[in-house]
């Protein structure tokens, strides 16, 4: 049983032609339906003004559990993170830096109003990595030309380090 938990303030479950970067979990899901299996799939930080209301549908269709970004305290988020590595032998760990606010990753193509802060999502990756479940992680959007004193560049790096080190 795989898992993939985005942390990211978008679902990236859009429907369109041409895939992008808002597009990569729906496809997913479909290709995990195509081969009779089920994606299980969790966001942490989720913006409720930046993402649709057809987009919260298709996150309900497809069985999606989801924390907003206002309702990220320390203690609900590691609740949502510990109910969903109970349901998977491994995980897949995505990170989209526009979950945190804008004043410690400006360096974003979506810069977040409100965002989830930093020791939030320290943590997260720090119940990950001791979860011994993590298979395969990922970093993403972060965005040079708007990344201000390389800023966004250095937390990336930084999670990373808790999650590998």
């Amino acid at each position: 049983r795989v898992g993939v938990l985005n942390l990211d303030a978008h679902f990236d479950l859009r429907d369109e032609a041409v895939p992008s970067s808002g597009t990569p979990f729906l496809q997913m899901a479909r290709a995990e339906a195509a081969a009779g299996r089920e994606l299980r799939y969790a966001v942490v930080g989720i913006s409720e003004p930046n993402n649709t209301r057809a987009l919260f549908r298709t996150a309900e269709e497809l069985g999606v559990d989801y924390l907003l970004d206002e309702g990220c305290s320390a203690g609900a988020a590691h609740a949502f993170v510990a109910a969903f590595l109970a349901q998977v032998d491994a995980l897949y760990l995505t990170i989209d830096l526009d979950v945190l606010p804008a004043s410690v990753a400006p360096g974003v193509s979506a810069p977040a109003a409100y965002g989830v802060p930093l020791p939030v999502i320290s943590a997260v990756c720090r119940q990950v990595a001791a979860s011994g479940k993590l298979l395969h992680l990922d970093v993403a959007e972060l965005n040079p030309e708007f990344d201000l004193d390389r800023r966004t560049a250095k937390v990336a790096a930084r999670l990373i380090n808790t999650l590998l080190g």
